[in-house]
């Protein structure tokens, strides 16, 4: 039988402070329509989205979370 123990999953602590935001690519989870955060809600740390479709307020993630619409490092070649 082998000691060694289960790997202990890394927290990155930089991630956890309040100006932290993640990219996401969102949709709304009741009717499917895109979410890209706009003008001061795409540089304003938030976790709470609305959906300007539909109405829905939801939270995507525990975190401070943006939609983006491409995620950094990738981008359609015709843009």
């Amino acid at each position: 039988m082998s000691d060694a123990h289960p790997p202990v999953p890394i927290i990155e602590t930089t991630k956890l402070g309040p100006l932290y935001t993640i990219p996401m690519i969102l949709h709304c989870p009741e009717c499917t329509t895109r979410h890209i955060d706009e003008g001061d809600f795409a540089i304003k740390p938030h976790h709470t989205h609305a959906c300007q479709d539909c109405g829905l307020v939801w939270r995507p993630a525990k975190v401070n979370t943006h939609g983006v619409q491409f995620l950094p490092g990738y981008k359609n070649d015709d843009d």
